[in-house]
């Protein structure tokens, strides 16, 4: 009895410690690493000339359009309770739609993409190595969850 209650007395201890180990394992994240990044690619214009522009923004699931382009605001993928085609989807409506823009004369002028991280997640896994319990090796990994946003300048002259 007492040696149950010994073992009862050390063992939530012992977790405190071997948790307050590990946590100085994991370094803190670099500030860098949650930062927004922007691109930018732009062409140069032409002095004197008025242009007029037409702007076309991905976002996960659909494509907007300003001004409207042919009485349409926004693309989107066929609807279905089940649809693993979306992503290729979009792809073929933002596409189709540029393609449009330059048949239609339109001139790509600048292409912004934005990343932003939403959330960072670390994790610490303990391993036994050599299946001695006196020395655990910790493997640490940190995952960063982002989200993008791309967008079309396109300009015509007037």
């Amino acid at each position: 009895m007492k040696t149950w209650l010994l073992w009862a007395a050390l063992l939530p201890a012992r977790m405190a410690a071997a948790q307050s180990n590990h946590a100085s394992v994991i370094p803190p994240l670099p500030e860098s690493s949650l930062q927004s990044s922007v691109s930018t690619t732009t062409v140069s214009s032409t002095p004197g000339v008025r242009y007029q522009y037409q702007l076309v923004q991905l976002d996960p699931w659909q494509v907007w359009l300003a001004p409207a382009w042919r009485d349409q605001i926004r693309l989107e993928p066929a609807r279905k309770l089940f649809n693993p085609d979306s992503p290729g989807e979009l792809d073929r409506l933002l596409l189709k739609t540029m393609n449009e823009l330059a048949a239609d004369g339109w001139e790509l002028l600048e292409i912004r993409t934005e990343v932003r991280p939403t959330s960072a997640e670390q994790k610490v896994e303990r391993d036994l190595q050599f299946n001695d319990p006196q020395r655990p090796v910790y493997k640490s990994t940190t995952s960063i969850s982002t989200a993008s946003h791309t967008r079309y300048l396109f300009r015509k002259a007037l």
